[in-house]
C-alpha cells in the first residue's frame, strides 16, 4: 500500500529558487568593482587586482563576531575587512558600501515569471514560508516589497535576522514551530546542498531544483569560493529533482 503524505506547508529557499541567476560570473565583477570603488573614496590605495585577493571567499569566512552596533553580518564583514586595510568607516558608511555591492550584483537576478503563478496557486490551500540565507535582510525585504511577494508568506525567516543559517536544522525547526506544522506535513525546495541537507536533517522532504548544470568554475553565492552544489550520488535523498518550479504544483498532486 501506497504510503500517502498530506503536504500541508512549501518552505521556499529565495535566491536560486524564487529568484534566477543569470550572469553570475559578471555579478561578482560588479560587486567587487563596486566595492573596490566605494573603498577608493574612503582612501583604499590598493590596484582592484590586489584588493580582489581579500575578497576570496567573502561570505563563506567565518561570521564576525556580532556587536551592539546595530550592524548586519554582511555589514560586520565590510568592517572587518575594511580594518584588516586600515580604514575606518563609520555605520552610514559601511551601510553605503552594502548597498552600492549589493545593487551591483543583483542587477544579473531575476523573479522566476512562475514564481507568483506558483505561489498564488499553492496558497490557496497550504501555509507557504520563505526560508533564506542572507547577511543582508534589508536587501531581502525590499526585494519582496519590490516584486509584491510578501503577502503570499505566511512567515519569512532571513538568517541574518536570527542568527540561523542552513544547512543547520535549527532555522527549519524555527519555521515549523512558526507555521504549526510537523515536519512530515511540509516540503522544501531549494537550489543547493544547504537547503537538502538541512530540510533533511529536520526530517523535512526536499526537492531539488536545478535550472540548468552550471560549469563547477561558476560561482552563485560567494566571490570567488568553490560553490557547495548537489550532487545525487553524495548520499542525499530527494523526492524529485525538478528544473522548473511551475514542475512544483504538478508534483504536489502526486501522493507520497
Amino acid at each position: 500500500m501506497k504510503n500517502q503524505m498530506k503536504i500541508k506547508g512549501i518552505f521556499f529557499d529565495l535566491y536560486g529558487t524564487l529568484l534566477v541567476y543569470g550572469d553570475m560570473k559578471q555579478a561578482w565583477k560588479d560587486w567587487l568593482m563596486a566595492f573596490h570603488d566605494s573603498l577608493l573614496r574612503f582612501g583604499l590605495e590598493l590596484p582592484i587586482k590586489e584588493f580582489s585577493g581579500y575578497c576570496h571567499g567573502f561570505f563563506s569566512k567565518e561570521t564576525p563576531k556580532a556587536q551592539e552596533d546595530g550592524l548586519t553580518v554582511f555589514e560586520r564583514r565590510i568592517q572587518e575587512l575594511s580594518q584588516n586595510l586600515g580604514i575606518e568607516l563609520n555605520k552610514d558608511e559601511i551601510n553605503r558600501v552594502a548597498v552600492s555591492c549589493l545593487n551591483s550584483w543583483h542587477k544579473y537576478i531575476s523573479l522566476d515569471k512562475d514564481t507568483i503563478p506558483v505561489l498564488t496557486s499553492l496558497r490557496k490551500d497550504k501555509k507557504i514560508a520563505l526560508i533564506s540565507n542572507f547577511d543582508y535582510p534589508p536587501h531581502v525585504h525590499d526585494l519582496l516589497s519590490k516584486y509584491k511577494l510578501r503577502d503570499y508568506f505566511d512567515i519569512i525567516i532571513i538568517s541574518g535576522e536570527i542568527g540561523l543559517k542552513k544547512p543547520k536544522p535549527d532555522i527549519f525547526f524555527k519555521a515549523l514551530k512558526d507555521t504549526g506544522l510537523a515536519s512530515r506535513e511540509v516540503i522544501h525546495i531549494g537550489d543547493s546542498l544547504d537547503d537538502i541537507k538541512g530540510a533533511m536533517a529536520a526530517n523535512i522532504t526536499p526537492i531539488l531544483i536545478q535550472r540548468k548544470k552550471h560549469e563547477k568554475s561558476e560561482v552563485l553565492t560567494d566571490y570567488q569560493s568553490v560553490e557547495k552544489s548537489f550532487v545525487p550520488n553524495q548520499g542525499y535523498s530527494i523526492l524529485k529533482e525538478v528544473k522548473k518550479i511551475s514542475e512544483l504544483t504538478e508534483l504536489l498532486e502526486m501522493d507520497f
